[in-house]
């Protein structure tokens, strides 16, 4: 992955709309078995009928309201550094929602975006290993952007923290750029990254429960290690943890 594939990496490629889907990430991966795969393809769509989520949670979204997207890259990274997809993956919506002019933006781990304690975008990551190297990944995301009402769930939008109505495709494009300028740091040493990923971290060095294996726990998060595990001090231990095996309260 050079400079100039990562400044051209949407430029004059396929945006294939669809008005619905089961999910974004599911359509691109069978189009791209059967069609062209060039990096910077991406599917958007206006309602995800199962949209999903870490863990295999749904991605709830009003139909037309939000911005519901995957492209595809092919980072030829090794597997050990697959956490700097996710790195950059949130630090570019970090950045875009900074551009808009929203405030106290956080990414809780491991790809949750928040406006102070409410979640306004989703990652899902997924990625094909060829001979111990990510060959290409899937970056699907979910933006809360004109939605206005939730029901229960603990979250909100552009809209809601900025009485003003977007434009999806310009979001887009602003996420795009953003993401173009962090696909270059694929090369660069994991600590730097992490470092900025760290400093815009949901909780750091704050009180916080949390679920292992249906209990309850309670502890202080300190660090993120290099291949994307949360480390956590309990009591006077420090434990790390990987996707899946812990929840927050």
């Amino acid at each position: 992955m050079s400079k100039k594939a990562a400044k051209t990496l949407f430029k004059d490629k396929i945006n294939i709309y669809v008005s619905e889907c089961l999910s974004t990430n599911d359509f691109l991966i069978q189009f791209i078995k059967k069609n062209n795969n060039d990096e910077g393809i991406t599917v958007i769509s206006d309602y995800q009928i199962k949209g999903k989520g870490q863990r295999n949670n749904t991605w709830l979204s009003e139909k037309g309201k939000n911005l519901l997207f995957s492209f595809l890259i092919k980072p030829n990274l090794p597997v050990k550094d697959q956490f700097k997809l996710h790195i950059i993956t949130s630090l570019s919506l970090v950045k875009t929602l900074q551009k808009i002019g929203l405030k106290n933006i956080k990414v809780k781990w491991p790809n949750d975006i928040y406006i102070l304690k409410k979640k306004i975008s989703g990652i899902l990551i997924e990625s094909q290993v060829t001979n111990k190297k990510i060959s290409q990944s899937i970056i699907g995301i979910g933006l809360n952007v004109n939605q206005k009402q939730f029901d229960q769930l603990n979250a909100t939008s552009i809209i809601n923290e900025l009485n003003y109505e977007y434009d999806l495709n310009k979001v887009l494009k602003i996420f795009y750029s953003f993401f173009e300028e962090e696909y270059i740091n694929l090369s660069k040493n994991i600590k730097s990254l992490k470092e900025k990923y760290k400093s815009n971290l949901y909780g750091l060095n704050k009180p916080i429960e949390f679920y292992n294996s249906g209990k309850k726990n309670e502890g202080v998060i300190i660090d993120i290690s290099s291949d994307g595990g949360i480390i956590i001090q309990v009591k006077n231990k420090q434990q790390k943890y990987y996707f899946g095996s812990i929840s927050f309260s």
